[in-house]
């Protein structure tokens, strides 16, 4: 039986205002579900379930949200239930029910940390108290043996090797390992989402840095891993994992909330069984490798690169990824290796990121 990988932002709620945000526009417009319902789509959908990851809006600030987590993990242990936090969690648990919850249904915490330095994080985030909270939230997934991950922006303001190395450092003080998730403009393509966009030059320099001075464990991306490994990671969206949004809406991707991309409703009877049965997710992110992939040598395992990134800048999966330098007559003379370090990760197939280890390299 197919198990998803779901990424479910449970409430439009948040307490920062980030620069960036990929998501505030569609939570403004929607309108949160009632427990009841998350139950009932648990209830009816649970043996399709793999794993869940609850992102997009600060889920902390929802108690039904604690409730939610603890309900899945007495009834359905099978479950492997992630937050991805901004850091509030540390705030959160000051409530002993919220504690509790923590240390017993959460198997792995996502702590949002895009700067090494305190104000520069704060005020991308639009939260005084950003650098503080996220600090503090690895400091109690550490305390209570957590595994955990850093989860950083992908931006043209962040991606220097002073910056990377500080987050680095973060990490190996806490035990996490970090995951890279590249800026996506899903408002479109204006001022402000250019200048957050990273180039490919900014990209490969981060990952050449990385490679040389700590460990790649995993590139999940469609794109990078084809041109740069020698193990390509399909693209998962829509195949192995869908995004749920406040209102019960479902999408291939978490970065696919417009409503063109929205195909059901977990409101919907047996909806996981419905999505398998009408294909309504393949229509969206067709496998079809486009023609401007020409006689690229890698268009067979890249197929064209990653789903949301070509929706987001062109509309369209018939023209590939924007990061692609070009076609490939020859194989790409710049290959990165892998840890080969096992690791285990919710957000490992669930959606297109980047996964790495502080460990340094003699």
């Amino acid at each position: 039986m197919k198990k998803w990988n779901i990424g479910w932002g449970t409430i439009s709620q948040c307490n920062m205002k980030c620069q960036f945000c990929y998501s505030e526009q569609n939570r403004k417009k929607c309108a949160n579900l009632a427990f009841s319902d998350w139950v009932a789509f648990v209830d009816e959908n649970s043996e399709k379930i793999g794993t869940i990851n609850y992102g997009t809006g600060e889920n902390t600030l929802s108690d039904d949200w604690f409730r939610l987590v603890e309900y899945i993990h007495e009834n359905y242990p099978h479950i492997r239930q992630a937050l991805t936090t901004n850091g509030y969690l540390s705030e959160a648990v000051k409530k002993k029910y919220h504690l509790d919850v923590f240390q017993n249904a959460i198997d792995e915490i996502d702590v949002s940390l895009d700067f090494f330095d305190a104000a520069k994080h704060g005020e991308l985030r639009g939260q005084p108290a950003a650098w503080n909270w996220a600090v503090n939230t690895l400091k109690l997934c550490q305390e209570y043996h957590k595994p955990t991950t850093i989860v950083f922006l992908g931006s043209s303001r962040n991606l220097t090797n002073e910056n990377v190395d500080g987050l680095f450092r973060i990490a190996a003080q806490y035990g996490a390992i970090l995951r890279m998730n590249m800026y996506r403009p899903t408002t479109g393509i204006h001022e402000l989402s250019e200048s957050f966009i990273a180039s490919y030059d900014d990209i490969i320099r981060t990952l050449k840095h990385i490679s040389e001075h700590y460990s790649i464990l995993s590139l999940n991306d469609a794109l990078f891993s084809t041109i740069l490994t020698e193990h390509t990671v399909p693209d998962p969206s829509g195949d192995k994992s869908i995004r749920i949004l406040a209102d019960g809406s479902i999408t291939p991707s978490t970065y696919l909330i417009k409503e063109d991309y929205i195909v059901a409703n977990i409101k919907e009877p047996h909806v996981l069984e419905k999505l398998e049965q009408n294909h309504a997710l393949e229509q969206i992110v067709s496998a079809d490798i486009p023609e401007t992939c020409g006689a690229c040598i890698y268009k067979e395992k890249c197929k064209g690169g990653v789903y949301d990134r070509r929706y987001l800048w062109f509309g369209t999966l018939n023209k590939k990824d924007p990061y692609c330098p070009g076609v490939f007559t020859e194989k790409n003379p710049l290959k990165l290796k892998l840890s080969g370090q096992s690791f285990s990760s919710v957000h490992d197939g669930y959606l297109p990121t980047m996964f790495f280890s502080p460990e340094r390299k003699a």
